[in-house]
């Protein structure tokens, strides 16, 4: 047995530079922890793999949108991992995105401009 991965994903250094992005920004972080939770506790529920495969394509589409393309890598990763079939992994990476988009609604949260 292999020990579970450990991703981690940097924490962005600079948000969208658009101005409706920007505006966006708090809505899009809100939408994404619900998602990351509620949405991936049904999905693992039903453990359908193309349902996981789009649930990663979606992650990957949504965070190139916003300009963070490297946060975007986890929605390729776990596309990878529904691919193989491999639920754990899938789990640490939407933990381990969570955890980011968490610490990045915070720091927006107690920024002046917020």
């Amino acid at each position: 047995m292999t020990d579970p991965i450990r991703p981690v994903y940097q924490l962005p250094t600079q948000g969208p530079t658009d101005p409706i992005l920007q505006e966006l920004l708090p809505e899009f972080l809100d939408s994404w922890m619900k998602d990351l939770t509620i949405s991936w506790a049904a999905i693992r529920e039903r453990a359908d793999v193309q349902e996981l495969y789009r649930f990663g394509h979606t992650i990957k589409g949504s965070f190139i949108q916003f300009g963070y393309r490297d946060l975007a890598q986890a929605g390729r990763e776990i596309m990878s991992d529904a691919d193989a079939g491999s639920w754990t992994n899938a789990e640490a990476r939407v933990q381990a995105l969570l955890s980011v988009i968490h610490t990045m609604r915070n720091h927006l949260s107690s920024s002046p401009s917020s």
